[in-house]
């Protein structure tokens, strides 16, 4: 497969990268560091930014070398989680009428809710 077909499917490719990096429980620093490529080129190569062809090449077969794959397995890629999971909340509605949420107990939750929207990115 050519390189210049990778490359005019460069955003297919990039949503590619990101769910090998996710299937394969790396983080974006770890792929990045085993692959040699820069934070922010691979955040290129996974947004589909990149727009030359040779700096697309040379980093696109980093990755394939990397991964031991070839460009085609590369842009037909099936990602192992197909499936999204459901999440499951419990609510419950026994707080009185006028509570007010404590500042610190506001920020605890804001914290939680930013915990729980990178797990959606990782495991949904």
């Amino acid at each position: 497969m050519s390189m210049e077909l990778l490359f005019e499917n460069r955003k297919q490719i990039g949503k590619n990268i990101l769910n090998i990096i996710k299937d394969n429980g790396y983080t974006k620093s770890s792929f990045s560091r085993l692959t040699n490529i820069s934070r922010p080129t691979l955040n290129k190569l996974i947004k589909g930014e990149v727009d030359s062809l040779t700096t697309f090449k040379t980093h696109i077969q980093k990755i394939l070398e990397s991964q031991n794959i070839k460009g085609e397995q590369l842009l037909n890629y099936v990602p192992k989680s197909k499936t999204k999971k459901e999440l499951i909340f419990a609510l419950s509605d026994n707080a009185p009428g006028n509570h007010v949420l404590d500042p610190k107990a506001k920020k605890i939750f804001g914290i939680l809710d930013d915990i729980v929207h990178m797990c959606e990115l990782y495991y949904n």
